[in-house]
């Protein structure tokens, strides 16, 4: 291999191995974009989501929690809704161009 790079060792980003770490798991970008469009209940996301289990999206929601970047949030009278942090609505705009990416891709 030739060029001024050449003798340097390839190494990933390791910001972008943390992110990927939580955003390369199945779903976990689509359930993000999903809640961009407003705060859902976990059987609107099932039914917003197609071909998840309710078992994959549990698992993806607790991890979304954990990873700060969505929050459950109690309705009156009682069920759970899940809506983006900050951290999470800061994603919106990469998530957006991936998807105008992919079907600009597909349009041709």
């Amino acid at each position: 291999m030739n060029g001024p790079h050449a003798a340097e060792p390839l190494s990933a980003d390791p910001a972008l191995t943390s992110a990927f770490e939580v955003l390369g798991q199945k779903w976990n970008g689509i359930i993000l974009h999903t809640l961009a469009q407003r705060p859902a209940r976990f059987g609107e996301l099932r039914r917003a989501v197609p071909g998840i289990s309710d078992r994959v999206l549990s698992s993806r929601l607790h991890d979304l929690v954990t990873s700060g970047l969505i929050t459950p949030t109690r309705l009156p009278p009682g069920p759970v809704a899940y809506t983006l942090t900050a951290d999470g609505h800061a994603l919106t705009p990469a998530l957006d161009r991936v998807a105008g990416w992919w079907r600009e891709r597909r349009a041709g």
